[in-house]
């Protein structure tokens, strides 16, 4: 009989919660000359103010000045068009969707404000899930206009938190498949840029409780083979307060942040 240690048992739990939330990740594409469905990065869509918003790396988009940005629609790739507000500084990009573009997300789950952490609850986070689309793991099928869609999601204890990045180790041989569960050598994370980070507490109230993860970064980087960078999720929030005047709950109000926005 094996005895899994209360630690392990934890990070199960919080991984099952994740499970819960991971539908709010999509993958975004251009297409080549040939008609090929390219992997450009990951996106996360959330709800907010009667309003969704598709938050992502602002690297992810910046191809798409001369190509044409596409999502993963109903029954086949729908161009994604609209005005980003974006923090260069902070490598993050926010759509706001019209009602036909939310409709055309069927296949996903926006998040609402319940499954957003504020800046407290960001900033206590000691462990972190990052979820996305590997690009090694979704390469084009030739000659047609479509990717496997496999989501991937990797466990990572922090290094360190600020209120605009999110630091976490990278162990790639410690890692679970998002829709199998089994622990898999994980694939490089490029592709994975503007995906979801959920981050939890391990402290006695998380022990003693049902573990609650929540959104706490958009992942933008790998500056190491072992490490990955993401930005809080209170940046692309400031993003979303200051580019479209939406009113956001009073917990997740930003404090000291602006996003330095621009449009592109």
């Amino acid at each position: 009989m094996t005895i899994k240690g209360a630690g392990e048992i934890l990070v199960t739990e919080i991984r099952e919660a994740v499970d819960l939330l991971k539908d709010c990740v999509t993958p975004l594409f251009d297409v080549n000359e040939k008609g090929e469905a390219e992997l450009l990065g990951s996106a996360v869509l959330l709800t907010l103010d009667g309003e969704t918003f598709l938050c992502t790396a602002k690297h992810v988009i910046d191809g798409n000045q001369h190509s044409t940005l596409y999502f993963d629609g109903p029954s086949k790739f729908e161009v994604l068009e609209g005005e980003f507000c974006v923090s260069a500084e902070h490598d993050v990009a926010v759509l706001r969707l019209t009602p036909q573009q939310v409709a055309a997300f069927e296949k996903y789950r926006p998040l609402d404000e319940g499954d957003i952490g504020d800046q407290v609850q960001t900033s206590a986070s000691q462990y972190v899930e990052f979820i996305g689309f590997p690009e090694t793991k979704n390469r084009k099928v030739y000659n047609q206009n479509k990717i496997k869609g496999l989501l991937h999601s990797n466990g990572c204890t922090v290094i360190d938190i600020t209120p605009s990045r999110v630091r976490v180790n990278f162990n790639p041989k410690r890692n679970i498949d998002a829709k199998t569960r089994q622990r898999v050598t994980a694939p490089d994370p490029h592709g994975m840029s503007g995906g979801a980070m959920f981050g939890a507490s391990m402290d006695n109230n998380t022990i003693e409780g049902k573990p609650r993860p929540k959104l706490v970064g958009i992942s933008t980087d790998q500056p190491s083979s072992v490490e990955v960078f993401g930005t809080t999720i209170a940046v692309a929030l400031a993003i979303i307060r200051d580019g479209w005047q939406a009113k956001l709950p009073q917990r997740l109000e930003p404090i000291n942040l602006n996003g330095k926005l621009a449009n592109e």
